[in-house]
């Protein structure tokens, strides 16, 4: 036995040696507890949502580190049990519980017990902890916990609540910028709420204590220094002979639901998630999240207007830890604050937890906090429209005056060191591609060049972009859902483009992608392809060049213009795309559907691609996404922007929880819907909940019966949808 001296107090420990980690585990979690000073030094989920390619990245993760150490005040010295072995009382598992218990003297007069129970039952850890005077006089005493949890590498973002009945304290960790320590003070219980980049996290909460309650948290931005989560209680005095015992209990959910202030003094996690605005008459979209740490059959209710009416009543059976997220629709009525609760009662007809929600309706003239949520939902994009000739249409390009910038707008160089524009290659144009050559002749003859002087070309977006295609069927025909992501809420150069000429099929797009007359829609995103991949399918290309041999106008802008303008149907798309004589060169991961439903997702890096084609019968959405399947070679393997392949993974797997028994059967409606999900998963997204760390900067539905194109101009959730037709 070793002695050590802190603060003053004389410890007892026994040798490290003997102090190993106890693990509990069931069906629904997994803990570690180190008999060093008690602590919970890793917390996971069975049942969170999880994708092979973050497995060793921190799925299934709730939290790591240093959790939930008593730390005491004693006469007014700091007594840290951070480093005190303790003694394992025992162990054991009866009738589905699963119990340890720690015990130590910390300090002259003070003994320690820890009880920690996982119930087969419950996804989480319940905690008590029992202080004793031992000693021949009172003490003045002061109860608190520390919390130090690690940041490994892997972990790019996480979300940070704390508070009481009070109050709420939202801190997150964007990965960009340090965050000082916060305080807040608590009469009654409070909470510690984590979500990590996945929806993993967990909820600590600790029951009354006598007098307020201070807690502390902090979120250093530097490498390998923990985050830290502190509180201790008012100082009580405790008599000779008596003991404090507290409660604390843990919650380990894959919800991804931030779980307000309001709603966890019954550990019952429910959050109203609705549309920041909308109109009179018109249905407002929403999302009652529900999670549980036991299995329970609940009601929820959604009302509107402080409870006046019912919009929904589900009964709903919830599993321990997992999450439940149910859609709504309400109807607003007048002018003004719409307020919605969603609720949830036990059996017993007893109002368990709620959460409120409110949205601005024909905010036009409101001030305020209304007024700037009501500018940014009536926002619109910017538009370029073209019509007649393709050489009128050529020269409208040029001389356009409302040109939206880059990426969406045209631009033109007189040289490009990659695609000399030459009179051989016009003539080529000519003759396979005729509406390009016309738009050249007619871009030139504006700008009084020759057209063997001008090329078209791309301009790369500035920052990251990533972007998911997804293809739904249902009773409104095949459509084409597009979500653009990028690395900040920026919406430079996004605008819409529609292009009516004499002679093809009229098209509109959003950022180069669209629907045509005939039903024909495309849509885009970064293939997320490996360094040797993108290389040697560029080398290829270039050779191609260097040989003298023609090929397909390289801007995207262009060979999607002339897919759109050229063609009805996937099978002729792709006879274009996939000419081997009449190559394109273009790296990105792209959707096509049309009318009859056919569907591809095409690869390409460089001038080397692969096909996939729609199978019905094959399980899951047929999704576009920020990763590349590897082939038998070894190529279209993913790179090491791992974080973008699992953001779209995880976006997968999430549509098929939530929509999977009905995917065949998804109207426009449900796709408006399911385009406003948040959480990770969601495909709404707003950096601080998704591994990629990406922005949903805007969002486009593609219906291709009737050729109409949805834009949000923003976040689905902030930003309503506008209809584009191409009859006006």
């Amino acid at each position: 036995m070793s002695v050590q001296r802190t603060f003053g107090f004389v410890l007892l420990a026994v040798a490290s040696a003997a102090a190993q980690p106890v693990t509990l585990e069931d069906g629904f979690v997994r803990l570690t507890v180190d008999r060093q000073g008690g602590a919970v030094t890793s917390m996971h989920c069975k049942l969170a949502m999880t994708v092979p390619l973050i497995t060793g990245k921190g799925a299934g993760v709730a939290a790591e580190g240093r959790l939930f150490v008593p730390r005491v005040t004693l006469n007014g010295q700091v007594v840290d049990l951070a480093a005190v072995p303790m003694a394992l009382e025992r162990m054991k598992t009866a009738q589905g519980e699963t119990v340890v218990v720690l015990s130590v003297n910390p300090a002259p007069g003070l003994a320690f017990r820890r009880v920690l129970r996982l119930g087969e039952q419950e996804s989480g850890v319940r905690i008590q902890d029992t202080y004793r005077n031992s000693g021949g006089r009172a003490l003045r005493f002061r109860a608190g916990a520390s919390s130090r949890q690690h940041r490994p590498a892997w972990l790019l973002v996480q979300r940070s609540w704390f508070g009481d009945a009070g109050q709420s304290v939202l801190q997150q960790i964007p990965g960009e910028s340090g965050l000082p320590a916060r305080r807040a003070s608590s009469a009654d219980w409070f909470y510690w709420r984590v979500i990590g980049q996945y929806g993993t996290g967990f909820l600590y909460q600790v029951r009354p204590l006598r007098g307020p309650v201070e807690l502390e948290q902090a979120y250093p931005n530097e490498p390998g220094v923990a985050a830290r989560f502190d509180w201790q209680a008012a100082e009580v005095a405790l008599p000779s002979g008596a003991a404090l015992t507290i409660d604390s209990s843990v919650l380990i959910d894959e919800g991804g639901a931030p779980g307000r202030h309001e709603n966890v003094a019954s550990r019952l996690l429910v959050e109203a998630d609705l549309a920041a605005a909308g109109r009179t008459g018109a249905r407002l979209r929403g999302f009652a999240n529900v999670t549980s740490p036991l299995p329970r059959r609940v009601t929820l209710v959604v009302t509107q207007g402080g409870g006046n009416k019912t919009v929904l009543s589900a009964k709903l059976s919830l599993r321990p830890g997992k999450n439940a997220s149910v859609p709504f629709t309400v109807t607003p009525a007048k002018q003004g604050w719409l307020h919605v609760e969603a609720a949830v009662f036990d059996e017993a007809g007893r109002k368990l937890a709620a959460s409120p929600a409110r949205a601005v309706i024909d905010g036009e003239g409101m001030g305020g906090e209304a007024g700037e949520i009501w500018k940014l939902y009536t926002r619109r994009m910017p538009k370029e429209i073209y019509r007649g000739s393709w050489e009128e249409i050529g020269a409208q390009l040029v001389t356009n005056p409302n040109r939206i910038g880059s990426p969406t707008s045209v631009t033109l160089n007189k040289r490009d060191e990659f695609d000399t524009a030459s009179a051989a290659l016009l003539a080529f144009y000519e003759r396979r591609f005729p509406f390009y050559a016309e738009m050249l002749r007619g871009a030139a003859k504006a700008l009084g060049l020759g057209p063997v002087q001008l090329v078209f070309r791309d301009v790369p977006e500035r920052g990251r972009e990533a972007c998911m295609d997804v293809a739904f069927f249902g009773p409104d025909g095949p459509i084409n859902a597009f979500s653009k992501e990028r690395s900040g809420s920026g919406l430079n150069g996004l605008g819409y483009v529609k292009v009516v000429p004499a002679k093809g099929y009229a098209f509109h797009t959003y950022m180069n992608y669209g629907v045509n007359s005939e039903g024909l829609s495309t849509s885009g995103a970064t293939l997320n392809e490996d360094e040797e991949t993108y290389a040697r399918g560029t080398h290829a290309a270039a050779e191609w060049r260097r040989a003298g041999k023609p090929m397909m106008p390289r801007p995207t802008w262009v060979w999607m213009w002339m897919i759109l303008s050229m063609v009805r149907n996937v099978d002729e798309a792709l006879a274009l795309l996939d000419d081997p004589d009449v190559p394109v060169e273009v790296t990105g991961n792209f959707l096509l559907l049309d009318r009859a439903g056919n569907a591809a997702r095409v690869e390409s890096a460089g001038i080397y691609r692969q096909i996939f084609c729609y199978n019905p019968k094959e399980e899951g959405f047929f999704v576009a996404g920020n990763y590349s399947h590897e082939r038998a070679d070894g190529l279209f393997r993913i790179s090491k922007r791992w974080q973008w392949a699992a953001n779209t993974m995880l976006r997968e797997k999430f549509l098929w929880e939530v929509a999977g028994k009905r995917r065949d059967r998804i109207s426009l409606d449900d796709a408006f819907t399911l385009m406003q999900t948040h959480g990770p998963g969601g495909m709404c997204q707003h950096i601080h909940d998704n591994v990629g760390l990406l922005h949903s900067s805007c969002s486009s539905i593609a219906v291709t019966g009737t050729t109409d194109l949805w834009l949000s101009h923003g976040p689905p959730c902030q930003v309503e949808y506008v209809r584009y037709t191409l009859k006006d």
